[in-house]
């Protein structure tokens, strides 16, 4: 008995020191909830509080390693007591009931500790949301050895949970053999009376079926827990769920704002672009402008050459004399030069004036194409992101409509629960019932002590077994109450994600008007922009067909100053050569005279005077007519090339 106690004394003090675990659990978990609630205050607050609910965490699997190892040493002694089948009937049943209260309270334990680690991962989700919106590399450290530290913790949990199992299996393999060692112990007390007899198997058969409803308690409550740590699974997961969805509508909200500023960019640039197009039609209207005073000056030009051309027909009318012609032509050929002269600068001049235009088109049409170009992939990418954002839309439509599907089972589920716990409730009751009834008739028919305590154990025990099903059904219906309530909110919320739909739907067919608005504007302005580009192209040909005559009238005028100047170079060689001959011939003429009589003086001298006057009338009329008719040659073909039609 000594030893007895001895043994005992451990279960007493683990008996104390666990309820105070569980009140530090109670507390650490109220004070998570309450940090939780006051996660905004700062992430250094939130780490400090993981770490230390994961110190006590692992300071209670430490205690629970330890009164782990003092079942086990319990169900090694009554493993040797069932194998060596000596000691009384009394000291079995006082430690199959110890190692059973032990074994009880450990997997109370361990289920507690399983629910707050439950806590702390969802505590360590939140801080991944607070964390990795900062950029706090310390943190982040901290934080994933917190992770590590739970990922341990929670193995741990398993395991203390299986060998929990184990022990529960144990324990009713224990309460089988029970039965045949009572029926041994009543075979061996044969001085006892028939009347011991028959209390002692009617408590052997009640005890047996207290044991089976135990059983059948214990593997209810298993389903219970099980079904309850499925529901916080999926209460979690909703809880994910509703986040990622909130931020998705977050994101969504965003892309509209982004589409929205697109568009005002795009009606931007499309005032822009009008702008534009009309600065270029302005300078259009100038260049018109410009060709056609281009023109005018040419007809004066052409006028103006006329006038020479009558001029010089009149001065060539004029030239009677060889030296007066002589002059007339230096100076209209020398007048002539000088004009052309200036007429090919002024050309010049007007050709480098429209080739600076001629570039500064280019380069705005350039731009204007590099300006249509962004306008329409501006236009393509907002189509492809209004298309995006529809499809987005009906994902997400289809994605919540799933979560209402699957939240309405979860619901059926837990009404299920709910009934099987009330009818376990109630079975329970019975059985609590019978329990008073069979102890009001032990205690009235004169049973030792030891056993009406053990009963009264028994009953307490099956009180709080009615107790944790009671309140496991109170928190079901809890728990089903706040499905509805989530279920009304999520529908709350497909119904806002519907209008926010349906806005952004309408938002999407304002901006296709716009983009086709956009595009038939782009359109006009392509067809502007190849009118202009062709307008271009024939200014371009007409300039170059211009440089190309003013060239060719160059070379031409030059050509023929060279062959003008040649010819009065030779009518100047003439005029010297017919001097001299006529020098020549004076001289003659003389020296003939001088050597004649004087009796034919008078005649000879009118003769010569005569032929002399003759010769000379001759000579100056050829030579009068062939410069008469190379100025009219020269004259002629000059009208004709600049005047071809």
């Amino acid at each position: 008995m000594d030893a007895d106690q001895s043994e005992t004394i451990p279960l007493e003090d683990a008996n104390v020191r666990i309820p105070e675990a569980d009140s530090n659990s109670v507390d650490l978990v109220e004070g998570n909830s309450d940090g939780g609630d006051s996660m905004t205050e700062g992430s250094g607050d939130l780490l400090g509080r993981l770490g230390l609910d994961l110190a006590f965490s692992s300071e209670k699997l430490a205690n629970l390693n330890v009164l782990m190892m003092h079942v086990a040493t319990k169900e090694n002694e009554l493993e040797a007591y069932q194998a060596e089948k000596e000691d009384a009937l009394a000291d079995f049943e006082d430690k199959a009931l110890e190692y059973d209260l032990l074994s009880g309270i450990f997997d109370s334990e361990v289920r507690e500790l399983e629910d707050f680690i439950a806590a702390l991962q969802v505590d360590i989700v939140n801080a991944h949301e607070i964390v990795s919106a900062s950029y706090d590399l310390d943190m982040k450290e901290k934080l994933h050895y917190y992770e590590e530290l739970l990922k341990q913790s929670q193995e741990q949990v398993l395991e203390m949970k299986t060998q929990s199992a184990e022990f529960q299996r144990t324990l009713l393999r224990f309460g089988g053999d029970n039965g045949g060692h009572i029926k041994d112990a009543d075979d061996v007390e044969n001085g006892q009376s028939f009347n011991e007899e028959k209390i002692n198997m009617q408590t052997v058969a009640q005890q047996r079926s207290i044991l089976r409803m135990l059983e059948k308690s214990l593997a209810r409550e298993l389903d219970l827990e099980k079904k309850l740590t499925e529901s916080r699974k999926i209460e979690e997961e909703l809880k994910l769920r509703l986040h990622s969805s909130d931020h998705e509508v977050f994101c969504l909200e965003q892309e509209e704002e982004h589409i929205v500023e697109k568009l005002f960019e795009a009606d931007n640039a499309a005032e822009v672009l009008l702008g534009i197009s009309k600065e270029l039609i302005g300078w259009l209207q100038v260049l018109q402008f410009n060709l056609n005073s281009l023109n005018q000056r040419e007809l004066d030009l052409k006028s103006k050459l006329q006038d020479t051309l009558e001029q010089l027909e009149a001065r060539e009318s004029a030239l009677q004399a060889l030296e007066n012609s002589k002059v007339e032509l230096n100076e209209l050929f020398l007048s002539q030069s000088n004009q052309l002269k200036a007429t090919s600068k002024e050309a010049e001049d007007k050709l480098a004036l429209t080739e600076s235009e001629a570039f500064t088109l280019r380069e705005k049409v350039s731009t204007l194409e590099k300006q249509l170009k962004d306008a329409e992939l501006e236009l393509l990418n907002a189509k492809a992101t209004v298309g995006s954002v529809q499809e987005h839309h009906n994902v997400n439509r289809e994605q919540m409509e799933k979560v209402v599907v699957d939240l309405n089972d979860k619901i059926m589920q837990a009404e299920f629960g709910v009934e099987v716990a009330e009818t376990k409730c109630k079975s329970l009751m019975e059985a609590n019932a019978e329990l008073n009834k069979e102890l009001a008739l032990l205690k009235s028919s004169g049973i030792t002590i030891e056993k009406v305590t053990l009963l009264e154990k028994q009953l307490r025990e099956s009180d709080i077994q009615l107790q944790h099903a009671v309140a496991t059904a109170e928190a079901s219906q809890e728990k089903q109450g706040m499905l509805y309530a989530m279920i009304s909110d999520m529908e709350c919320l497909i119904e806002d994600l519907k209008a926010k739909v349906a806005k952004a739907e309408s938002h999407a067919n304002i901006v296709e008007q716009k983009c086709i608005m956009l595009s038939e504007a782009n359109a006009e302005l392509n067809e502007e922009l190849s009118f202009q580009k062709a307008r271009m192209a024939t200014l371009e040909a007409s300039l170059h067909q211009a440089e190309n005559t003013k060239l060719a009238t160059a070379k031409d005028i030059g050509i023929r100053t060279k062959v003008i100047t040649s010819l009065v170079m030779q009518l100047a060689f003439e005029r010297e050569r017919l001097q001299k001959e006529l020098e020549k011939t004076f001289k003659d003429k003389s020296l003939e005279h001088i050597e004649a009589k004087p009796s034919n003086s008078k005649s000879t001298l009118e003769d010569v005077r005569t032929i002399d006057a003759g010769q000379l009338n001759c000579k100056h009329l050829f030579v009068t007519i062939l410069i008469v008719l190379v100025s009219i040659v020269v004259a002629y073909i000059f009208q004709h090339d600049s005047c071809p039609f």
